[in-house]
């Protein structure tokens, strides 16, 4: 007698099914984020955390064309090359690199309103940045940048919200030689200054930036909502706030003057301020030549690369994400030289 096998009872599980919709989602959102930009919270929030809801379809992929459902590979193919197009330089530039000595180390560092300075503190003594960009220093923080001895030169940038409220700082071992408020940033945007530095004999325009916060619901010290209105209306700002800096960079690179622009954009590089922002003439440093994803906004490993350092008339050397500390963003060190 010969037993013929019946079904098997198991569960399949239906990866191919399940594939093909994640990769015909992922293309949707990825072309209303094309499409729509920052403009609603729907895709300016998709655009920011893109690092992990794209990163399963390379792997999907390859597993599509091991097993040729070529269906599937098709539904993953977008999705898959936004992932090599934002997360490859990364995975490419572990393996280059300049040995060329820097001529100047900045760091960019939303060090968190109210949080603790510890952060800063190891950040000054593992990595020595000769220049520290901030972001969020409030009034009872001003006093313990002041005494910082490694940095004889500090710029207290201007208050956003009064003495309950932040602003940035510019701490530097090289001199201050001008201020100048950047005027023309829209409503509910944080103001800020250009500061001038003297390096070495040459003059070098910084700026650092904190675009405005997409914290829907939340309520900063002193009862007053988010200036920037709600999580689509703070996307728009922040576009805006992009514009406004783009064209102060841009007559600052028609002049031949190096700049460094480098802060908390609370936007990741699938948002449009970054794009408005290099295309005015800054180069990404950590796309450049960094060697790992730095997503610095917290908790535990990231959920999104917000914070950045960008330069004009600087040759980018190398770039790493430092220990976050206190904060709940982790700094970004650039190491740069003169060309």
């Amino acid at each position: 007698m010969v037993l013929v096998p019946g079904p098997d009872p198991r569960p399949r599980w239906p990866w191919r099914r399940l594939a093909a919709g994640y990769g015909v989602a992922g293309t949707a959102v990825l072309l209303a984020v094309g499409v729509v930009g920052d403009r609603t919270a729907a895709t300016y929030t998709a655009a920011l955390f893109s690092a992990w809801w794209l990163a399963p379809a390379p792997a999907l992929l390859v597993l599509a064309a091991v097993r040729r459902a070529w269906r599937v590979v098709a539904a993953l193919l977008v999705p898959a090359v936004a992932v090599l197009v934002l997360q490859g330089p990364y995975l490419v530039n572990r393996f280059t690199g300049d040995d060329a000595a820097a001529d100047l180390r900045v760091a960019a560092y939303n060090v968190t309103h109210g949080r603790p300075l510890d952060g800063l503190r190891a950040l000054v003594e593992q990595e020595r940045p000769d220049v520290v960009l901030l972001q969020e220093v409030t009034v009872a923080r001003r006093a313990e940048l002041r005494a910082l001895a490694d940095y004889p030169h500090l710029h207290l940038g201007p208050l956003t919200g009064g003495r309950l409220g932040d602003g940035d700082a510019v701490l530097s071992r090289h001199p201050i030689v001008g201020a100048d408020r950047v005027t023309g940033l829209p409503a509910g945007a944080r103001a800020t200054d250009l500061v001038t530095l003297d390096v070495d004999g040459r003059e070098l325009d910084v700026l650092s930036v904190h675009l405005a916060s997409p914290c829907v619901g939340c309520t900063p010290a002193g009862g007053e909502a988010n200036p920037a209105g709600g999580t689509g209306e703070a996307a728009r700002t922040r576009v805006a706030e992009a514009r406004r800096y783009a064209e102060v960079v841009a007559g600052l690179v028609d002049r031949g003057r190096p700049v460094v622009l480098g802060g908390d954009l609370n936007s990741s590089p699938l948002n449009r301020p970054l794009h408005v922002l290099t295309r005015a003439g800054l180069t990404d440093v950590h796309r450049a030549v960094g060697t790992w994803p730095a997503l610095t906004r917290g908790p535990g490993p990231g959920v999104a690369r917000v914070d950045a350092v960008l330069v004009s008339g600087l040759r980018p050397l190398s770039s790493r994400e430092g220990d976050r500390g206190a904060s709940t963003h982790s700094p970004m060190v650039a190491d740069l030289a003169w060309p």
